[in-house]
C-alpha cells in the first residue's frame, strides 16, 4: 500500500532557538513519508544554517527561499506552491508537532473523503516548553457562517492538496490575516472537520507582536471577512461590523512593587484609552487608538513612570454579523 505524501511548508526567520525542536518534531512523526519545505525568509541569527545541516542529515528536508526577507505570507506561498504532496500542512518555526499527528490526521481525512480540510485541537506552551493548557479557538463548533465571526480553524491544519490549490491557495499579498483568509475561502468550496485531539503545540513567545502589527491584524482580518461577506452574496442581506475594545497598561518591571502606587494610577485616569462610544470619526479608529496611546505613554514619561513600568496597549476586537431589515437597517427578523 502506498503511502499519501505529505507536504510540510516550514517558514523560517530568526527562530534559531526553537527550530531544532520544531524539525525534531517532524522527524519523530509516525507517519513517515513526508516532505519538509524548509523556507528559509532571510534570518540573521543562524536558522539558515540549522536548516541547511537538517536537509543534509535528512533528504526529505528541501532548502527553499532565495534568503531574502519576504513575510511569512510569501513563505507559505512559494513553498506550498513547490509541494509534491497530496496533502499540506504548516509547521511554525518554534512551534511542535505532536507524533501521531500526520497519521492521525490522515486517517480522519481518508476516513472522509469529502474534507478538503481538517483542523485539530491544540496544546499552548511558554518559552520553556512547559504546557500551559489547552489551546481555547477550537471550542467554537465549526461552520462556514461562524467562522466570519470567529477564527476557529486554528493550528494543526492539513489540506488536500487539490481543495488548497482550486481556491488558490496562501494569497501572498495579505501580510497579518493570511490563515484566516484562506481558511475562509476553503469553507465556501469544501468541507472542514474538526479532529478533537491535541496535535500541535503552539508557542507563547514573551516577545509578543507590536501594538502597531496588532493593529493591522485587526484591520487585516475584518477585511477578509468582509470579502468573504462579498463573496457569499450574503451582503445584500447581512451587515459585518467590528467591535474594539482598548486598554492601556502599566506593566511592573522585574523587582518593582506596584500596590498603592497613585501615581501610575492618576496616570491611567488620565490617558483613558479609544473609545468607539465617543469617537467623532469610528471609520478612523486605528489612528485614534494610536494617538490615545502615543499620550498615554508621553504622560508616564512626563511622569517618570517609565523607570518603574512597561507602557502597554491591549486590544480585543471581535466581529457582529447581523441581517437587514427590509427598511435598511439592522436586527433580528424572520
Amino acid at each position: 500500500m502506498n503511502l499519501p505524501l505529505v507536504s510540510i511548508a516550514i517558514p523560517i526567520h530568526d527562530t534559531a532557538r526553537f527550530l531544532p525542536a520544531a524539525l525534531d518534531s517532524l522527524l519523530a512523526q509516525t507517519h513517515t513519508h513526508w516532505e519538509g519545505l524548509l523556507w528559509d525568509d532571510g534570518s540573521t541569527d543562524g536558522s539558515s544554517e540549522i536548516a541547511a545541516a537538517y536537509a543534509r542529515r535528512d533528504p526529505r528536508f528541501r532548502l527553499l527561499g532565495d534568503g531574502r526577507n519576504h513575510g511569512n505570507p510569501v513563505a507559505l506561498a512559494q513553498a506550498l506552491a513547490q509541494a509534491r504532496g497530496d496533502f499540506l500542512g504548516v509547521l511554525d518555526a518554534d512551534d511542535l508537532l505532536e507524533p501521531q499527528a500526520l497519521a492521525a490526521m490522515l486517517a480522519f481525512m481518508q476516513a472522509t473523503p469529502a474534507l478538503g480540510m481538517a483542523y485539530s485541537q491544540y496544546l499552548e506552551i511558554d518559552e520553556d516548553d512547559a504546557v500551559l493548557g489547552l489551546g481555547a479557538r477550537f471550542r467554537t463548533p465549526y461552520s462556514a457562517q461562524r467562522m466570519l465571526v470567529e477564527f476557529m480553524t486554528h493550528h494543526f491544519r492539513l489540506f488536500r492538496a487539490e481543495a488548497y490549490r482550486a481556491v488558490g491557495g496562501y494569497d501572498p499579498g495579505i501580510d497579518e490575516s493570511a490563515d484566516y483568509d484562506l481558511c475562509l475561502r476553503l469553507a465556501e468550496t469544501c468541507a472542514i472537520g474538526h479532529l478533537p485531539q491535541p496535535l500541535y503545540r503552539y508557542r507563547i513567545r514573551r516577545s509578543s507582536i507590536s501594538h502597531a502589527s496588532r493593529l493591522r491584524q485587526v484591520r487585516s482580518s475584518f477585511e477578509a471577512a468582509q470579502r468573504a461577506l462579498q463573496r457569499r452574496g450574503m451582503a445584500r442581506d447581512h451587515a459585518l461590523s467590528l467591535g474594539l475594545r482598548a486598554r492601556h497598561v502599566l506593566r511592573p518591571k522585574a523587582g518593582v512593587v506596584s500596590a498603592g502606587d497613585s501615581e501610575a494610577e492618576q496616570c491611567l485616569r488620565r490617558s483613558p484609552p479609544f473609545d468607539p462610544a465617543s469617537a467623532a470619526q469610528v471609520h478612523d479608529w486605528q489612528a485614534q487608538i494610536e494617538q490615545r496611546y502615543r499620550a498615554f505613554v508621553a504622560d508616564a514619561q512626563q511622569r517618570g513612570l517609565d523607570a518603574r513600568y512597561d507602557c502597554m496597549l491591549e486590544i480585543d476586537s471581535w466581529h457582529v454579523l447581523q441581517p437587514l431589515r427590509p427598511f435598511g437597517g439592522v436586527g433580528n427578523w424572520r
